[in-house]
C-alpha cells in the first residue's frame, strides 16, 4: 500500500444492489422492453385482443426477464461482492477488495487494475466503479457514507480520475 491510500470498510444491502443493478440495466434497454408493448397498444386500436397481448407482456412476460437479469448479472463473482462486508483499499496501483471471513471463500483478496476500471457515477447514494470485464454490467458500489470524511472520498475520487481510462 502506498502513503496515497484511501481505505473504507463498507457492504451494501441486497435491495439497495438490486435497484442500482436495474436501474443501469432498464436505463439502457428501455426501448427493448417497451417497443413490444407500444406495438401492441397500437394495434389495440384495430382489435382489442392485442390489448390483453399488451397486458400479459407486461404483467407476464417482463417480470421472468428481469428476474433473468439478476440472475445473470447479480450472481456474477465481480457483482456478489457488493453486498458482502469488504474492505476497499485504493492506491495508485489499483483497488484492493479485502472480503471479510465470515463468507467463507477460499480467496478473499480480489485485486482489480487500474487499467480494469473504466469510469465512475453516482447512483442510489452509492459511488459506482465500472469495470471492463467481458460482459456487462460489472461496477463496484461504494456508498458514499462510507468514507469517513469529505476529503478521503475526494482523494478516492482523484485516484478514480487519475487511473482510470
Amino acid at each position: 500500500m502506498n502513503d496515497g491510500a484511501v481505505t473504507t470498510t463498507f457492504a451494501i444491502t441486497g435491495s439497495r444492489f438490486a435497484s442500482i443493478l436495474m436501474r443501469r440495466h432498464i436505463g439502457r434497454m428501455w426501448w427493448a422492453y417497451a417497443l413490444p408493448v407500444a406495438v401492441c397498444l397500437g394495434l389495440a386500436f384495430l382489435d382489442i385482443r392485442f390489448l390483453l397481448i399488451a397486458l400479459m407482456l407486461v404483467f407476464v412476460v417482463l417480470p421472468p426477464m428481469l428476474f433473468f437479469v439478476y440472475f445473470n448479472y447479480g450472481l456474477d463473482p465481480l457483482n456478489r461482492y457488493n453486498v458482502m462486508e469488504k474492505t476497499l483499499v485504493a492506491d495508485t496501483d489499483g483497488l484492493l477488495l479485502l472480503i471479510d471471513e465470515r463468507y467463507g471463500l477460499k480467496n478473499r483478496v480480489i485485486r482489480i487494475k487500474w487499467g480494469d476500471v473504466r469510469g465512475r457515477g453516482v447512483q442510489a447514494g452509492c459511488l459506482l466503479v465500472y469495470l471492463h470485464k467481458r460482459r456487462g454490467n460489472k461496477f463496484i458500489a461504494v456508498p458514499l457514507e462510507a468514507f469517513a470524511t469529505e476529503q478521503s472520498l475526494r482523494s478516492f475520487i482523484t485516484l478514480l480520475d487519475t487511473h482510470s481510462r
